[in-house]
């Protein structure tokens, strides 16, 4: 380490600790004021570490989850910025957090949530380390900040050219996703599912429609939701590729798991996942090939499966009182689809709370929502009490599920938080939180005036 890039680590910590004490949450601003001082910290910071990048529309953090879990059931160190600080200014501030006074990092491993867009600035500096790139898929997702889905394609794909040794792991059920195994790599493997998930599901796959290559339509064996599945151009020959972390089939669905059986590099595997929701299955095979990519028995990957929990809003479970909340983050159309398909599964009979904000986080433009197929819910939610709206486009949801035939007289919308707990609070009803991203941290930040909620994963 030069003296350079330890006085700006010196610097990291001393600005989190102020932002610490005055209540702030730390998590990108120390990284911003180190990068102006040493703006080749990363180099510095990681140069000794493998490093594992989990990048993607939807998954990152819950894959990240899990991927730590099987770094430490290794017996290996590892820090991730579970923080959900995914741009290069919170990354940074994960490598600082991580660093002694001395400015060296001693963890074995460096796990790095990394915003699509941002990938390429995150890794510029890691050149020829020992670095596994994990890609979840691709989905439209805030369109004006990412553009189309082939925008967001290649800057990941910029971001993977800059590392010339890096070991992929790509979904491939993905069409998008896919396409990225020509980038030059050292290593590459890939995770699916071999078979429709759900007897009925969204057949929306208006995010790639067309091949990649030779925009002939693609056709498909089968569909899991949105655009992932069996696809194949029978005009250029592009396909899905055998992967090498498969699940072959869901013996049982369960309340907050599903036993399933999959197929790990030819082993055929039985383990229950921890996890809710169909679509969580793929970020756990994504885990799964990275786990056998270091070392992990197959007993070691079930033992770590049937242990996981749920977090930070993801499918997150909290008692306020008599009422059993869970907190389910939502960002774009497939994504939202999935949880719809969750939420038919469990026929809700309580409340269900949506909550929509318009802030950059959360992407400005809004009309995604009438690309998610809410009248799918209409009749599986006829039993719900109430259906609450909050956030700043409440009244823009509400008017949503209105054109989906909901019954309106359940309706109510309610934009202080405050209020709204105190009457999820009273009705001790179970509850179904289906929030836009910073409306889930707002939400969240007032709930832990009620309950004690750690304020990130883990710190």
């Amino acid at each position: 380490m030069s003296a350079r890039s330890t006085f700006a680590v010196w610097a990291g910590k001393i600005t989190t600790k102020i932002l610490k004490f005055s209540g702030s949450g730390g998590t990108s601003l120390p990284g911003k004021v180190v990068l102006k001082l040493c703006p080749d910290i990363l180099g510095h910071l990681a140069k000794d570490m493998k490093v594992i990048c989990v990048t993607g529309t939807n998954g990152k953090t819950t894959t990240c989850h899990v991927i730590r879990d099987m770094i430490e059931e290794k017996g290996s160190t590892v820090f991730c910025n579970d923080a959900g600080a995914n741009m290069l200014g919170g990354v940074v501030s994960a490598f600082v957090n991580a660093a002694g006074w001395d400015g060296k990092v001693k963890t074995d491993y460096a796990l790095l949530e990394c915003d699509e867009a941002a990938l390429r600035f995150i890794v510029e500096h890691f050149g020829e380390l020992d670095v596994t790139a994990v890609v979840t898929n691709v989905f439209r997702d805030q369109l004006d900040r990412y553009g189309e889905v082939l925008t967001t394609v290649n800057k990941i794909r910029s971001g993977l050219e800059k590392l010339p040794n890096v070991k992929l792991i790509l979904n491939a059920d993905c069409s998008l996703t896919s396409s990225l195994s020509d980038v030059q790599h050292k290593e590459i493997h890939y995770f699916g599912i071999n078979a429709p998930l759900y007897e009925t599901a969204s057949s929306d796959i208006s995010d790639a429609v067309y091949c990649i290559h030779c925009k002939t339509k693609y056709k498909y064996h089968y569909h899991t939701f949105g655009h992932l599945g069996g696809f194949y151009c029978d005009n250029c020959g592009y396909e899905r590729h055998t992967p090498d972390v498969a699940l072959a089939k869901v013996l049982e669905w369960k309340d907050g798991s599903e036993v399933v059986e999959m197929d790990v590099f030819g082993n055929s595997v039985k383990a229950e996942v921890m996890l809710p929701g169909g679509y969580n299955l793929y970020n756990a095979l994504a885990a799964v090939a990275v786990a056998h990519q270091i070392g992990l028995s197959d007993e070691q990957i079930v033992k770590v499966l049937g242990g996981l929990s749920t977090h930070f809003g993801r499918m997150e479970e909290v008692m306020l009182g008599d009422s059993k909340l869970h907190m389910v983050l939502v960002k774009n159309p497939a994504g939202f689809n999935e949880v719809l398909q969750f939420l038919i599964q469990q026929r809700p009979t309580g409340t269900i709370v949506f909550g929509l904000n318009d802030n950059f986080a959360d992407g400005k433009d809004i009309s995604w929502i009438y690309d998610v197929e809410f009248e799918r819910l209409t009749e599986a939610a006829v039993g719900a009490e109430h259906f609450y709206f909050t956030g700043k486009r409440a009244y823009d949801m509400q008017l949503r599920l209105k054109y989906a035939d909901f019954a309106t007289d359940k309706f109510m919308v309610e934009k202080d938080y405050k209020t709204l707990i105190t009457m999820l609070k009273q009705q001790g009803q179970e509850t179904f939180l289906v929030l836009s991203y910073t409306c889930m941290l707002e939400f969240r930040d007032k709930l832990s005036e009620f309950v004690p909620l750690a304020k990130y994963a883990k710190e």
